[in-house]
């Protein structure tokens, strides 16, 4: 008689582990990983993205400051986060980040640091971080104008 309690408890236990696991495995297949962003990875790609007479132009150096002065403009609009904070997600609302914005914050930026770049390179730069952002999934759809009936 002992024997059958100690399978049914077996059989029991048995079925809470795999109801866990499964519960656990079909939580995690669907919930997209985190976004890991690596601001040197970023200079890289941008840099490798810039056509050759625009990275015959800009250096290394310049090409960072220039990704950290739109990353710090996406992190006041709150759309970015520093390693180890959240984005403060705002259900109510989305925030919408325009091209031309992004390119005249860099542009101050590069002149506030002396930098002597040409403005179609800032806007290069800001595109190809843009894109970047998009590839690993740090960026939601691409807005579109209210009055067209698009979802964005």
């Amino acid at each position: 008689m002992v024997w059958i309690f100690a399978l049914v408890a077996a059989a029991l236990v048995f079925a809470i582990a795999a109801a866990t696991v499964g519960r656990e495995a079909f939580r995690l297949g669907h919930q997209p990983p985190p976004t890991i962003f690596d601001v040197d990875e970023a200079v890289a790609v941008v840099a490798d993205a810039l056509p050759v007479d625009a990275q015959g132009r800009l250096t290394h150096d310049e090409v960072r400051r220039l990704v950290e002065a739109e990353l710090e403009h996406l992190r006041s609009r709150g759309v970015f986060a520093l390693p180890g904070q959240e984005v403060a997600v705002d259900g109510q609302r989305d925030v919408v980040v325009g091209d031309d914005e992004s390119v005249a914050v860099a542009l101050a930026a590069a002149e506030a640091q002396g930098l002597d770049v040409v403005d179609s390179d800032v806007a290069l730069v800001v595109a190809a971080l843009h894109d970047h952002l998009a590839a690993i999934g740090a960026v939601g759809p691409e807005a579109t104008s209210p009055g067209n009936g698009s979802a964005g």
